[in-house]
């Protein structure tokens, strides 16, 4: 579904990527980790087309997207959340996602019905009862929850999902991998940055290493988590953390 080809990404001189390649296969949920720094949503800004990169392509659904605008890729089915969330604050749950409907690929004919389709998806994202209340107002684990709902409202078949654990506490966070699984289950692929590795090992069927911008491996999750390299890195360095 989608192949990111030797990836660069240059800012004034700064490498922030440097030849990146893997391929995203349909229907699974992928990982991207790595340490603080690491390229991680660089790549994601790459990826959605935020940013331009300095070399390489990208390619989704056989289809050459580097060039194109957010917009463009998201009329291709391709959507994503943010790390830092960005709901529009000063407008309700339900017009913050009936915006991603109106303007998604469910092309939906009339404000009824993407209103009609807004309920569906917050029904399926639980926030139905916050349907209401100003997008400001809302806690982290309903902010969340509306970047997922947002998203969706796209009606994407990629769904890039940047660090959507973070901030949360153990039970929102096992809320939130149910409700991340029941999208995949939807038949929408799922690539994810996570720090939460057992969240990672548990929702992912492969999962993608950066470090300082270059991608040190690639595999299965048991695989990965085992390599030498990954523990120096990053596992080892998080568990030294842990200790401290």
């Amino acid at each position: 579904m989608l192949q990111v080809d030797q990836v660069s990404k240059e800012f004034r001189g700064l490498r922030a990527l440097n030849n990146v390649s893997f391929g995203i296969e349909a229907g699974k949920i992928t990982g991207l980790i790595g340490p603080n720094g690491a390229g991680k949503t660089t790549l994601f800004n790459v990826i959605s087309g935020v940013f331009r990169p300095t070399t390489g392509k990208v390619i989704f659904h056989n289809q050459d997207v580097t060039l194109l605008q957010p917009y463009e890729r998201c009329s291709l089915g391709m959507a994503r959340t943010f790390q830092i969330m960005k709901p529009l604050p000063y407008m309700s749950v339900i017009d913050n996602v009936i915006a991603g409907c109106m303007f998604g690929r469910y092309n939906c004919s009339s404000l009824a019905s993407s209103r009609a389709k807004t309920l569906e998806i917050l029904e399926f994202t639980a926030l139905m009862h916050r349907k209401d209340v100003l997008a400001k107002e809302l806690g982290t684990a309903d902010k969340k929850r509306l970047e997922l709902a947002r998203a969706l409202g796209t009606n994407p078949s990629l769904l890039l999902l940047d660090e959507v654990m973070s901030g949360l506490n153990n039970t929102e966070s096992d809320e939130c991998v149910q409700l991340i699984r029941k999208i995949n289950q939807n038949g929408i692929t799922v690539l994810l940055i996570e720090h939460v590795m057992k969240v990672v090992v548990n929702l992912c069927k492969k999962i993608i290493v950066l470090h300082h911008g270059e991608k040190i491996a690639e595999g299965e999750a048991d695989e990965v988590m085992n390599n030498e390299l990954v523990i120096e890195v990053y596992l080892g360095k998080e568990e030294e953390h842990a200790q401290a």
